[in-house]
């Protein structure tokens, strides 16, 4: 999957690596369902390491990592907000994987903004994190005070660890 993603963002130029290194964080936790199939932060990685190798500046690939990860998130509590009883249904069936929305809620519930947080670095939690705070009504203000400085350590850890890669070369 990883060398499928780099080949399609190189081959678009500094134009294609942006707009994945924007769009796959943000859709990642935008859409639910479609976040847990989105390699957001393979394509954040990514982004790093077609940095080092000049496709882009490293300080183009945080600032859109960034924006990609805020935008993310902030759509996906309005998701939340605008689906609330949804959002909230109890899961069905035994799969485990139907236990992670009730993960997610008692983080909420038990940290509030610092779930967030926590789960801007959690693949699952990064999924469904933003929508269940948006059902659960989370204050807007805490919601985006948590979201931003996530996203601000978030995107540059991932960015800069794709860069070194980068610059470290195969083997």
């Amino acid at each position: 999957m990883a060398g499928w993603l780099t080949e399609h963002m190189a081959a678009h130029g500094s134009s294609g690596i942006l707009a994945a290194v924007l769009l796959l964080p943000a859709l990642e936790a935008a859409l639910p369902m479609v976040g847990a199939l989105l390699p957001g932060q393979t394509a954040v990685v990514l982004g790093g390491a077609l940095a080092s190798g000049g496709h882009v500046s490293v300080e183009a690939a945080l600032c859109t990592a960034v924006a990609g990860a805020v935008l993310g998130n902030v759509a996906g509590y309005a998701v939340g907000r605008h689906w609330r009883t949804r959002a909230l249904a109890p899961p069905r069936g035994r799969d485990r994987r139907r236990r992670y929305p009730e993960r997610a809620l008692g983080l909420i519930e038990r940290h509030g903004g610092c779930a967030v947080f926590v789960a801007r670095f959690t693949a699952v939690l990064r999924t469904l994190v933003p929508t269940l705070c948006g059902a659960t009504r989370m204050p807007v203000r805490a919601y985006l005070l948590w979201s931003v400085v996530s996203s601000v350590v978030w995107a540059p850890a991932f960015v800069l660890m794709g860069y070194l890669l980068g610059a470290a070369g195969p083997g």
